[in-house]
């Protein structure tokens, strides 16, 4: 059997953040000089932080030659207010996320890595919080592309690069969005959806992902591993 690659969402996957992100991101960009309104309405699930952060420029009117320069200092500024947030309010961890992982890593047939839309800043502070950090070896993050595809295809890239005969039955993208499923799909992955507070199960279900769970406890039987007590 050939080695399994785990590669896993963040936001309602692992964690759920309590709303810093959003509320540093707010911040981030009104420092910035973007409207009070730009994040109004705007769902964060299954996007990147640069799809998040460059729509609501552009909403805000910046033109195409300001928003290089607008993302950094919105990104710069973000990562500062998200880490001051995070020390007052850390991050739940879902249940059984972290023995999952603890799992995995006793595991050398199994590899973890993240792919998700926090920029990197952002994924090592949620995942910091919640002490589960140093459990991935490595990942893809939002800063790579605004659109999560892009980020798939990277990953994938990494994995051929030293596994060029990597089965992709044994690539697992583990997300809670229809846009994590969508995202694993665009590499010929198997979409493991789990259910959060995001989005409904019934948008998960039309997203046609492998498997659908509610938690992480099927997820110890999928791939042989000890269920905890």
């Amino acid at each position: 059997m050939g080695k399994k690659y785990l590669l896993f969402d963040i936001d309602g996957t692992l964690v759920h953040a309590g709303g810093a992100g959003r509320r540093a991101l707010t911040r981030a960009l009104a420092l910035a000089g973007a409207g009070r309104q730009a994040l109004d309405h705007e769902s964060f699930a299954g996007k990147t932080d640069r799809q998040i952060v460059l729509a609501a420029l552009r909403r805000s009117g910046f033109a195409a030659g300001e928003l290089p320069e607008a993302l950094a200092a919105v990104v710069g500024s973000y990562v500062a207010l998200l880490a001051a947030d995070l020390r007052e309010r850390p991050v739940t961890v879902y249940p059984l996320a972290r023995e999952l992982l603890q799992a995995c890593r006793r595991r050398p047939d199994i590899e973890l890595a993240l792919l998700t839309g926090n920029v990197p800043q952002g994924a090592r502070l949620k995942l910091e919080s919640a002490g589960i950090w140093q459990h991935f070896s490595w990942g893809i993050y939002g800063d790579h592309s605004e659109e999560r595809a892009d980020l798939a295809r990277a990953a994938l890239g990494r994995i051929r690069a030293g596994d060029d005969g990597v089965d992709l039955h044994d690539v697992y993208v583990i997300g809670d969005t229809a846009a994590d499923v969508a995202c694993g799909q665009a590499i010929g992955a198997r979409t493991v959806a789990l259910v959060s507070d995001f989005e409904p199960r019934e948008k998960l279900l039309a997203a046609g992902p492998d498997l659908l769970f509610d938690g992480f406890s099927p997820l110890f039987t999928l791939w042989g591993l000890p269920h905890p007590a």
